[in-house]
Formats: structure tokens, sequence, C-alpha cells
């Protein structure tokens, strides 16, 4: 727009600040990108925090989940009348990635605890989530957070060639043939392939590969995901696929951490199925891990590491006895990447664009 004598430019109505006051049927919901499983920033797993002050349906939280492009985005909401998010402890809780609804992710679980706790000030010492996967309780411990998760069976797949070294410890099944040919997809014929077992519950497959494999060749393996999906193209039997080793010479293959402490267990995952090729961070994966590697190492407290490109993680992981038995203790830290406000329409229409009178 050009202007004529010395009189200042007329600024065009959609520069002006658009604030809600400007559009009433808008209301701001405030946002968070949390770094989960990590003490550090920049590192972990990724994952977006909703707090919206109305409950969304499936449509609204799956549109806003595409829009983050995030591997989950958590949308938790008061379920006692009177609280909010300050005082409450109860509270529903979903997780999408950006094409899907899942059942539990544990990475945005605490990622949603950090943010209650460290962002909004929950005072509360534990709340209570209500999810898909049943009620998950989550305790502040320090800077920390300890979450109490399911563990889920596990099964022992029965591969022709395969000697399991583990054989005894696992109920036996014979899987589908498919399988030899999705794992080739993930491990090339230079890495051995040790056992494999299965999660049924979580559809999680389990590939442990040599023990004396490092780091810089875990970080090496390549997957071919079209060829994934081409081959188990609607996820019935598989939708994550965990490779996982337990070192032999920890320090020598480069699974220790900064104090040069030794991990239980590493791993990576892969879950093309539900729209993630590879996740950084999987709470959830350690839910069928650690009951692997308990039953195999006879020890209930584990130190696990999730290798992924540039990012990494680490977890604590206790699997519980008792009248805890079938549950999983996982212990993470976060970091608070993004604080931020998002608009969104506050009636059934939802995303759709508002008029301006230009």
């Amino acid at each position: 727009m050009c202007s004529s004598g010395g009189s200042q430019p007329r600024s065009h109505p959609i520069e002006r600040d658009l604030s809600l006051s400007f559009f009433p049927s808008f209301m701001k919901c405030p946002v968070y990108i949390i770094d989960a499983f990590t003490t550090r920033r920049f590192a972990g797993n990724q994952a977006a925090v909703c707090l919206s002050h109305k409950e969304l349906n499936s449509e609204e939280e799956q549109t806003i989940a595409a829009e983050f492009n995030l591997s989950e985005t958590a949308f938790p909401f008061p379920r006692e009348d009177g609280t909010n998010f300050e005082n409450g402890q109860s509270f529903s809780l979903r997780w999408f990635t950006p094409t899907t609804e899942v059942d539990l992710c544990g990475h945005a679980t605490l990622a949603t605890s950090h943010v209650l706790f460290n962002e909004v000030g929950n005072k509360n010492e534990s709340l209570h989530f209500h999810t898909r996967s049943g009620i998950l309780t989550v305790k502040k411990r320090g800077e920390e957070v300890e979450m109490n998760f399911p563990v889920y069976d596990i099964t022992s797949a029965h591969l022709k060639h395969l000697h399991d070294p583990h054989q005894g410890l696992f109920p036996m099944f014979n899987a589908p043939s498919f399988l030899i040919d999705l794992i080739r997809c993930v491990i090339p014929e230079s890495v051995a392939v040790r056992s494999v077992a299965y999660a049924a519950k979580a559809k999680k497959l389990i590939v442990e590969i040599d023990e004396e494999t490092t780091k810089f060749e875990l970080l090496a393996l390549s997957p071919n995901f079209s060829e994934m999906l081409s081959i188990h193209e609607d996820g019935s039997h598989v939708r994550g696929f965990i490779v996982t080793l337990s070192p032999k010479r920890p320090l020598q293959q480069g699974f220790v951490d900064v104090g040069e402490i030794p991990f239980d267990y590493v791993c990576r995952y892969f879950a093309p199925w539900v729209g993630i090729r590879e996740d950084p961070a999987t709470g959830s994966a350690q839910c069928a891990l650690a009951p692997f590697w308990s039953s195999i190492k006879k020890k209930k407290d584990l130190y696990a590491y999730q290798c992924y490109p540039n990012r990494g993680a680490q977890f604590r992981v206790r699997v519980l006895e008792g009248s805890e038995e079938g549950r999983v203790s996982i212990i993470g830290a976060s970091m608070t990447i993004v604080r931020g406000e998002m608009v969104v329409k506050n009636d059934p229409t939802f995303y759709e664009p508002p008029p301006l009178n230009l």
C-alpha cells in the first residue's frame, strides 16, 4: 500500500493483533513441547502436551496431533467437577500420533506429568491418568517422575533355523512365516539374531541381536520401511518393532552413560504402522523389554538406553512384585523446550477459518 504526502501508511487489517476479543468464539490453549526421558535439552523424545479448557473430541485431537507432527501429542483433561489442571489429581489422558490414537505412550505420559507438576504447579504428590490401558499412576520423585505401567506377557517365537538361547523361559508359539522377511527388512545378514519374542497385547515384536554389537553398529541399522509395510501392511500382528541386546562388554561397545555406568540392555524402536518410522524414547516398549530382560538376567532393577541418531534416552525400570505384580515402574526426567499458546475455535466446527473484513 502506498502513502501520499507526509501521512503515515495505514496498517492492513490482517496485520493487526488478532486477539481473542476480536474472535470471541476462539479460546487459547496452553501447549508445551517436552523432551522426555532425558536430563538435557534436545535429547530424549519429543511430545506435545495440550491443556485445553474444554474437552475436545477425537477428530479435534487428531487434527492437533497432525499439526504438531511429533511422535505423540498428549491430551489430559480433569475428570472431577470443580477441579482443574492446577489442583486436580485425576485426569483422562489420550495420546495421538500424527495419524492415529494409540493405547499407551510412556514418553507422552512422562511429558504430561512434567507439565502438570513443573509448568502448571500441581501440588499433588501423585496423579492418576485414566487411559485406554487402564489407570496409570505417576509420582513426583524430586526432579524425576515415577510411572506405574502394566507389563506385557512375553512369548518366544519359534522360527526355522533359529536356536533360542532362552528356551524354557517363555511360552513358545509358532511364528507366522512373514516374520522372517520382516526381520530382514531391519536386521542385515551381517548381524546375528539371537532370539525373537512377542508381546501379543501390545503387538510388539522383540528381536534380540548379537550381544557384541557396538553402539555404532546398532545405530547403523537402516530399516526398509516401505518393504516393512508391504510385507505386513495392516499391522494386525506387529505394530512396533524392537531391536535389543544386552551388551557383553558395555564400555568397549559404547553402552555406558556419562558416568561410565553400564546399561543392562539397549534398544531401538520402529513403528511405521502407526505413522512413526522410529521413536527416540518409548516408555511403552519398556513394558515389554523389562519383563523380557528381567527374566533373562534374573534381576528386577534394570538400567536401559534407547539409541536414536543424535538423541538417545535413559530409563530406570523395576519389575514390581507382591501386590503390584504385573506392573513395572519406569522413572525418567524431562525438559521443557517450548511454552506457547494455541488458538482453537470454541464450537463444533473447530477449525473453520474466521471471516476477515479486509
